[in-house]
């Protein structure tokens, strides 16, 4: 009984197996049929599909960055392709060649003096890997010859050749390199090591610098053939600045000369063309090498004071090393701004050119009894003498007139207490600092008309300044030019551009005339040129805390003045002086730059030279010690008795 329930589960099992196997039979057809139609209709495609999957080893071809070149095209800042030198350790272990690893060891120590057992060490402990770095930043002098050997034609290193050149290879990039290492440096600025700009040029103009990597890369055709492709890069274009480099030359070699023999906190200069906005020479010490930014030695540290700091003071000193003072750093500017009150009091018609004033040694508030002292009684000035004798009495009471609404405004409209616009970076407007109609009160008013109680920028006081010279127009200050191709096509062109008008040509006129006088007749003496006809404004400004000595002096001035094409504005911050209050510093170095910037850019004297300026000029070595005060009165160093 129980063999036949065997024998009947037996036959029902052997039923349903061959129905399973039949389907599995007809599955399996269905599936070669389908297969055949893939193969023969649709198998290239697939094919690509599956092999298009696959990783193909590609490389990035970097772009180069643009240059940055003064007005004259002279080369300020480039880059230079370099060669990391590349082993590829499996393609040498795993060649089919004979010998080739031995091959590998010869030509690395023959053609980069890498050591037959450095390299076997790598091949030992390294033999899959297809990446080892051997040497960096090559130049293309140092790779030359291995290139000469896998271009060579002799026989007798075939093998050899066959055997290294695709183990042993090069790995492009490039290195930014500036020529004149520390010239420009505030204004240049330099890259980080991921090529984008740092400071200066350097960063403002990154975008513009900046390019397109290209790569290589393979990629399959339609009859299934791996093709290798070059996308070549797209390089950065370059900035034509407005810097002349001559010019820029000429700044910082009168800094650098009063830096050994005085020296100071800070020293600075701008010389800019007054008609248009271009800055010609933006200068300053300390200063610092483009190509090692961090080498604070160049900036006149010991080595012993670079042990002594912890990371933190070593940042902070090469920060404020970097910064372009000229543009980032504020200050209260002192008499410079006189030029202002006076133009705005003239053109406002709210005084007469002719009008007789009296300085009785200051003003004195009468609902407190705050007084701010002139330092000096000047007694009867008329307009003229009251910037002549950089007088503080004067100025307040054309302040008065002004009122304080209208002040706030015209220091609004020299743009004090705001952006210039300047194409650099980090540029200050030191709107925190400059009074409103709201919280001035007339000691307030009297302090800013001789540019005490607020913060200005040099780039600040420049472009008013040129506005008054230069007929009434407010340009904005530019660094730049133009951009070309990197073929050399210009791309963009930066003209001048109108702001403003801040006074007429009539007040314009006048004001050049007082300047004048300035510097033949009053403070500005130092800044004299034989042969030519110089117009300036010295300014001295206390600084805080009150009642200390420490003095920013400065002299700003325009030349020929009659038809102003140069403007030269110098500050000496904290000089290492016993009197730290001697305009002449500033007045000596402006002085110096426009004896030498004048004659180059072709603009010869006009004046008759005496025989004794003669003798002075021949004589002269650009010192300092003997340099005059700002005048004998000392009449440029007011104060209030509010701000001590």
């Amino acid at each position: 009984m129980a063999d036949k329930k065997i024998r009947k589960f037996s036959k029902t099992n052997r039923r349903r197996l061959l129905v399973v196997f039949l389907f599995v039979l007809i599955c399996f057809v269905l599936l070669v049929v389908r297969l055949v139609q893939i193969n023969v209709k649709n198998g290239t495609d697939y094919e690509k599909n599956v092999l298009s999957l696959l990783n193909y080893d590609g490389q990035t071809i970097p772009y180069k960055r643009g240059d940055i070149t003064d007005r004259n095209k002279t080369v300020l800042a480039t880059s230079e392709k370099i060669y990391n030198l590349v082993l590829d350790p499996y393609v040498i272990t795993h060649s089919n060649i004979d010998k080739a690893s031995e091959y590998a060891k010869e030509v690395l120590e023959e053609y980069f003096s890498i050591s037959k057992d450095d390299v076997d060490t790598i091949l030992t402990q390294q033999p899959d890997s297809r990446y080892v770095v051997l040497k960096r930043k090559m130049t293309y002098d140092e790779k030359k010859p291995y290139d000469d050997f896998l271009a060579s034609e002799d026989g007798n290193d075939a093998q050899k050749i066959k055997a290294v050149s695709s183990g042993i290879w090069f790995e492009e990039s490039y290195q930014r390199i500036y020529p004149f290492s520390t010239l420009a440096c505030d204004l240049i600025g330099f890259t980080a090591s991921d090529n984008s700009g740092l400071w200066g040029i350097e960063s403002y103009y990154n975008d513009t610098l900046s390019g397109t990597n290209g790569r290589k890369y393979g990629y399959l055709t339609d009859n299934v053939d791996l093709q290798t492709v070059t996308e070549e890069p797209h390089n950065g274009k370059t900035v034509v600045s407005t810097i002349d480099i001559n010019i820029q030359r000429i700044a910082e070699k009168y800094i650098s000369q009063f830096m050994t023999e005085t020296g100071a906190k800070n020293v600075a200069a701008i010389v800019m063309n007054p008609n248009n906005g271009e800055v010609l020479a933006m200068a300053s010490a300390p200063i610092f090498d483009l190509n090692n930014p961090r080498d604070l030695t160049v900036a006149g540290y010991t080595e012993d004071q670079l042990a002594d700091m912890t990371d933190e003071e070593m940042s902070d000193a090469l920060y404020t090393l970097w910064r372009n003072f000229c543009v980032n750093d504020s200050y209260e500017p002192g008499s410079t701004v006189k030029t202002m009150t006076v133009s705005y009091a003239l053109d406002q018609a709210l005084v007469d050119p002719n009008e007789q004033f009296y300085c009785d040694g200051g003003q004195t508030y009468e609902n407190d009894g705050t007084f701010v002292s002139c330092n000096s009684v000047h007694g009867e000035l008329d307009l003229t003498g009251g910037i002549t004798h950089s007088c503080n009495d004067v100025m307040m009471q054309l302040s008065d007139r002004i009122g304080i609404t209208s002040f706030t405004k015209m220091q609004k409209l020299f743009g004090l207490g705001q952006l210039t616009g300047i194409d650099l970076p980090g540029e200050a407007s030191c709107a925190a600092t400059i009074y409103t109609a709201d919280n001035m009160g007339p000691v307030e008013m009297w302090t800013s008309s001789f540019g005490q109680g607020y913060n200005a920028t040099m780039v600040q006081v420049v472009s008013a300044f040129c506005s008054i010279v230069n007929g009434g127009y407010y340009y904005k200050p530019h660094v730049v030019s133009e951009i070309a191709s990197d073929n050399g096509n210009t791309v963009q062109v930066f003209d001048k551009t109108l702001m403003r008008t801040t006074v007429s040509k009539t007040t314009s006129e006048w004001m050049k005339n007082a300047l004048y006088e300035t510097v033949e007749n009053g403070t500005g003496k130092a800044a004299q040129v034989a042969g030519y006809k110089i117009g300036g404004k010295t300014g001295t400004a206390e600084k805080l805390p009150r009642g200390g000595k420490e003095r920013l002096v400065s002299f700003i001035g325009a030349a020929p003045i009659d038809d102003p094409q140069l403007v030269v504005y110098v500050v000496v911050d904290e000089a290492n002086a016993e009197d730290q209050g001697q305009s002449s510093f500033a007045s000596t170095i402006a002085s110096n730059i426009f004896s030498e910037a004048l004659p180059y850019l072709q603009i010869f004297p006009t004046e008759e030279v005496t025989e004794t300026e003669t003798t002075n000029e021949n004589t002269s070595d650009g010192s300092y010690d003997d340099q005059a005060n700002e005048g004998a009165d000392n009449s440029d160093n007011g104060t209030s008795d509010d701000d001590e």
